[in-house]
This record gives structure tokens, sequence and C-alpha cells, in this order.
């Protein structure tokens, strides 16, 4: 019996959280590859804190923005800590008023939740 097929048999929907400026790299990767992955249906990925430099940089989050399998998260919290305004998100990227609430109800539609 294969614990792959006892783990993976439904699509996954997976929320990442990102919540520092160093990590973003490794989120893109991650997002990436977990995308790449045929039992993933969605990867939502939460730029929060620190890592909401991401959301503004239109170049540096491209592979994720040109994924279908993934949503780009920006937290309005962070980015009124931050003074960046909508207007500054790169085209693509979702605004939430709060990264809490968003993983929060993430979780309860049955995402697996990950922390970078």
């Amino acid at each position: 019996m294969s614990y792959e097929f006892l783990l993976f048999s439904e699509k996954m929907k997976i929320v990442l959280s990102v919540d520092s400026e160093e990590k973003i790299p490794m989120s893109i990767t991650a997002a990436s590859h977990l995308s790449e992955m045929p039992e993933t249906e969605e990867v939502e990925v939460v730029y929060l804190n620190g890592g909401i430099a991401a959301v503004t940089q239109r170049n540096r989050i491209a592979p994720l923005l040109k994924n279908e399998k993934v949503k780009v998260v920006a937290c309005g919290t962070s980015m009124e800590a931050r003074n960046i305004t909508k207007e500054e998100l790169a085209p693509g990227v979702i605004y939430v008023p709060a990264s809490l609430k968003e993983i929060i109800k993430r979780i309860q539609e049955g995402y697996i939740y990950l922390v970078l």
C-alpha cells in the first residue's frame, strides 16, 4: 500500500505564509514546486510583516503571478504599517485587510497551512 496515495488521494489546497523579506526567494521556489505537484489544486502565498516587500516587486514575483495555480496575497495590516498603498501592489496581487483572518479562513476551508 502506498502512503503517497493515502496522503494525496484528493486535490490539495495550500496556504503558505511568508513573514520576512529574506524568505521571499524561498517562497517563490516553494510555491512553484508545490504548484507543479499533480495533486496540488491551489497554492495561496500570503505575504505579511517583512515579507510584504514582495508584493510591490512585479519582476521579483513574476513567476508566481504567471502561475495559474498560485494566488499572491498581500496583508493590509502589514501594508499599512509600511505605508504601502493598494496602488503600489503589483498587478495580480490580491489585497486582504488582515492576513490572520485570511489564513484562518483558509484553514477552515481545508487548506494545508505552511509557514516559511
